[in-house]
């Protein structure tokens, strides 16, 4: 720029500011002084106009830009996000868009009087997988004697990503049910284990950290965060079995513990086992 208005070389022309400028560049003085960080460039002039569009030149340059960005970064953190969905029933299917913002759900269907909006208040627990969301409200279904009424949605465009984990995480009252993996936590312990299950046991990992204990599982949909202030047990019935006690809904009226069986693969580290008690039960005996 300085080498621009030295020469009387206008660059902007459709800016009338930049015009301006050029046009009384005889009347701006700069100086370049190297520092290093690169270079200082100080402009002055005794001639008030030219004073009075620098200024307004500066406004535009720098403040402005803070301004926008202070409106946009905000207006960015809370857009919801976006989802397009199907949503089976009994008879049939509709499709639309699954919108989870700061603070509700809303499923707007194609079909007007499927359309949906919760409150996080109105939810009682959240299911995020990579192909797949579900929702768990306070409804109930008359046609299955007044069970709790859950909503699954198949993800046809969209990616469930831990920035929705860690939105639905400070809603909701509840855990939210993940098998989306948080992508950092310091692993003290890694124990290979295979998970039991009615039908179809599946292989993986318990990755035991320091916020949380992470099963990564081989099979995607039954990978697990459960951060340590949502387990509520801990057991074994030998070096070779861990049960953890998690707080989940289990489809009962009274259902608030789900237990997780894992077969340990090498003997259980009494100090691993030791840790994860720790971390369960010493926050609860310190209150």
């Amino acid at each position: 720029m300085y080498q621009f208005v030295k020469e009387g070389k206008p660059v902007r022309k459709w800016d009338p500011l930049f015009n301006e400028i050029f046009k009384n560049g005889d009347k701006i003085q700069m100086t370049v002084e190297e520092t290093q960080k690169g270079v200082k460039v100080t402009e002055t002039s005794k001639d008030e106009k030219v004073l009075a569009l620098k200024t307004f030149q500066y406004i535009l340059v720098t403040l402005v830009p803070v301004l926008v960005l202070s409106l946009v970064i905000p207006a960015l953190a809370q857009a919801p996000f976006v989802f397009e969905v199907r949503h089976d029933h009994l008879i049939g299917s509709c499709r639309g868009e699954l919108f989870l913002s700061n603070d509700q759900a809303v499923f707007k269907s194609e079909k007007k009087e499927h359309s949906r909006t919760w409150k996080y208040g109105d939810i009682q627990q959240v299911e995020l997988h990579a192909d797949h969301i579900s929702i768990l409200t306070y409804e109930d279904r008359k046609v299955e004697f007044g069970k709790d009424r859950a909503f699954q949605f198949d993800i046809r465009s969209g990616t469930v990503t831990e920035g929705l984990l860690q939105l639905l995480d400070d809603k909701l009252s509840r855990p939210v049910i993940s098998s989306i993996l948080p992508s950092e936590d310091r692993v003290v312990y890694r124990l290979p284990v295979r998970h039991r299950k009615l039908l179809n046991d599946t292989q993986g990992a318990l990755e035991i950290g320091e916020s949380a204990v992470v099963y990564r599982s081989d099979s995607e949909d039954d990978s697990r965060v459960w951060w340590y202030d949502d387990l509520l047990s801990i057991g074994s019935t030998g070096p070779f079995q861990l049960r953890l006690g998690v707080l989940e809904k289990t489809g009962g009226e009274y259902g608030e513990e789900k237990n997780y069986v894992f077969d340990v693969k090498d003997r259980l580290d009494p100090a691993a086992y030791d840790f994860i008690w720790e971390k369960i039960n010493r926050p609860k005996i310190e209150r």
